[in-house]
């Protein structure tokens, strides 16, 4: 640093006069690229647009593990919040003090467990369940699951943290978010030495229960319809079964441990996955499930890895999808809008039609158009918040 003292002579060393002044650190490669977005978002005109699907993908990352770095994500966030104010990233600042107290929870959880008699540690049976308690407002909307057939071990672990949570924490109720489940899966497949951990989802978990010999004693030869499937693990919703039967069936080799034999109607035997002894390339089967088609237990699945990995089939975004944000973030600025011109017209009582106008596109931080505020403003004169002025209907007053 220019001017500081040296260790042993008592004099003085100083850097070159070109690099005199205040020391500057060399900007990293993640704030450099944050940087580089934020400029490029200062121009983007709906901001709220932009929150509600970073929001949704953000929450993705969070709850799934996928982040790189937490304090690359919590940096880029306050970067955010600098430039738009605490309101804006409210949510997304309890998504990370969610995380963190998930994790106390979980350690007074475990300690708690550890206080259990062996017989009552025993039932679990060695299954060991990791929980994220979150706050219902700070985070997206996901699928609902509510009668999946949890095993015995899993349902027991989750009647005794309930049990623990609403001692501990009298008054809130827990709402299991089963969409978001994983599960690691130990299999034994007869051509594979020892077992394979496979690391799933929690419906893909339950899709796979349905196909074990050991406890439904069923012949393997049979195989199961995606019905079958359905009434076994309790998923009701026929696409995101369709998806787990999908990713278990048809992913990329060395995750296929089930095999799908196509059928157009009840008598077709169908075509296999695989054909056993056929040296030729296997007829290629497609990738829909009808109601005929038939999986079973792939006996011959071999694989190197001890932990393998079975992304399911995501739902691809359609429009449908953007639209329903978009429709979301719509319904929220009819509220921003109810909410300016109220506080508008509270603080001038009474007020001409242009400048309410005025003044409340200015307060608003999204393109607003003049019809969407005029309705705005019809809507709260039938609630009764504002009423038109006698003998002059230009002009507004404010109902305390």
């Amino acid at each position: 640093f220019a001017g500081a003292r040296a260790a042993r002579g008592g004099g003085t060393a100083s850097l070159p006069a070109s690099a005199a002044g205040p020391a500057v650190l060399p900007e990293s490669e993640d704030e450099a690229f944050q940087n580089a977005v934020l400029s490029l978002f200062r121009h983007i005109h709906s901001k709220d647009t932009f929150e509600a699907f970073y929001k949704r993908d953000l929450a993705k990352r969070l709850l799934l593990n996928k982040s790189v770095s937490l304090d690359v994500e919590r940096s880029m966030v306050s970067k955010l919040k600098a430039e738009c104010g605490g309101g804006y990233t409210a949510k997304m600042e309890g998504m990370f003090k969610d995380v963190e107290l998930s994790r106390d929870v979980m350690a007074n959880y475990a300690a708690h467990l550890n206080g259990l008699s062996a017989e009552e540690r025993f039932r679990v049976g060695g299954v060991e369940m990791d929980v994220q308690v979150l706050t219902t407002g700070y985070w997206p909307n996901y699928p609902q699951y509510p009668n999946l057939v949890l095993p015995s071990s899993l349902a027991l672990h989750k009647q005794r943290f309930e049990k623990y949570y609403s001692a501990k924490y009298q008054g809130r109720r827990i709402a299991w978010q089963h969409a978001l489940g994983n599960c690691i899966v130990r299999a034994n497949f007869p051509k594979c030495p020892g077992p394979r951990d496979l690391i799933v989802s929690l419906c893909q978990s339950l899709v796979l229960i349905c196909f074990n010999l050991d406890e439904n004693h069923e012949d393997p030869e049979e195989g199961k319809t995606i019905s079958d499937v359905m009434r076994l693990s309790g998923i009701e919703d026929r696409a995101e079964a369709e998806r787990v039967l999908q990713s278990l069936s048809l992913g990329r080799d060395g995750t296929r441990v089930l095999l799908k034999y196509d059928r157009d109607g009840p008598d077709d035997e169908g075509v296999p996955r695989v054909k056993p002894g056929e040296p030729r390339k296997p007829r290629k089967v497609r990738r829909s499930v009808s109601d005929h088609d038939v999986f079973k237990f792939n006996r011959s699945f071999t694989s190197n890895q001890r932990r393998i990995r079975i992304t399911n089939v995501q739902m691809k975004e359609t429009s449908e999808d953007r639209s329903k944000t978009h429709a979301a973030v719509s319904r929220d600025r009819l509220y921003l809008i109810d909410a300016s011109v109220v506080r508008i017209m509270k603080a001038r009582k009474t007020l001409e039609h242009r400048a309410l106008m005025g003044e409340t596109m200015a307060q608003l931080k999204f393109p607003a158009t003049s019809a969407d505020i005029k309705k705005r403003i019809e809507s709260l004169i039938e609630r009764e918040y504002i009423e038109r002025a006698d003998g002059d209907r230009s002009r507004y007053n404010y109902l305390a």
